[in-house]
């Protein structure tokens, strides 16, 4: 029977600028009720985040669309860090006319601790030019800096960032969440049940049936996978998996 010591000796070298990036929860509410809730990667350190994603809510619009792809981030010059990401694999997005049918939103919160909020609250934006989202060709939309702000009056004018450690902080009660959903939604592929054990940087389950593990790599917030031939998988990252397993 192979160790778990095989998972550690086949995932490549990861880089130390990883190695304190924790999880957290962002919802924004912009004034025309549009809402975006989402998770991403952070290590206050190196002041580098990743994996921004989630869903916004186009509330006015009746209009839902899945935000896959943070592109970029950058200093807000204000101690805080501004990020964006997109529902399509391009920065590209302009309204009157749409020239696509891309999403963006851009997050900012303090570079030191997140949870402290937004540094420049003007940074904080969304664009919806889905095709659910059009009034003819202008695309919703909420930024400060552009004249309107918003393209159509409603909602309640109100607008906050919030931004939390998922879980609490409590990284493990995240991963055993995940780990007990595989365990009851794909009982083909994970049984019997199966107590979480510690390899650091790992923290895994061992699935005797089908001599394979579940693990996450607590350097850089993936997910992996060990299959009974020794073929390791990275499943993607926990702020991927959170969500869909309802253990956010």
């Amino acid at each position: 029977m192979k160790t778990y010591k095989l998972l550690l000796a086949s995932v490549p070298l990861l880089l130390s600028s990883h190695a304190n990036a924790e999880l957290y929860n962002v919802k924004l509410v912009f004034i025309d009720d549009t809402t975006f809730t989402g998770t991403f990667d952070y290590d206050p350190t190196t002041q580098e985040i990743n994996n921004l994603q989630g869903k916004l809510d186009d509330v006015l619009m009746g209009n839902i669309e899945e935000i896959k792809y943070q592109l970029d981030a950058q200093s807000d010059g204000q101690g805080g860090i501004t990020a964006h990401a997109y529902a399509l694999e391009t920065t590209d997005i302009e309204t009157n006319p749409p020239i696509n049918n891309n999403v963006m939103v851009a997050i900012n919160f303090n570079a030191t601790d997140p949870t402290l909020g937004a540094t420049d609250e003007s940074q904080l934006a969304y664009m919806d030019c889905s095709a659910g989202a059009l009034m003819g060709n202008t695309c919703m939309y909420y930024l400060a800096w552009h004249t309107p702000v918003v393209p159509m009056a409603g909602g309640r004018g109100l607008l906050s960032q919030t931004i939390t450690l998922a879980n609490g902080g409590d990284t493990t009660s995240s991963y055993d969440c995940l780990f007990t959903w595989a365990e009851n939604n794909y009982p083909d592929l994970f049984s019997p049940a199966a107590a979480s054990k510690t390899l650091s940087p790992y923290y895994y389950r061992y699935f005797s049936t089908q001599n394979v593990y579940l693990g996450v790599n607590t350097n850089d917030n993936h997910v992996y996978y060990l299959d009974a031939d020794n073929i390791l998988s990275d499943v993607g990252s926990l702020s991927k998996w959170l969500p869909l397993a309802g253990c956010e």
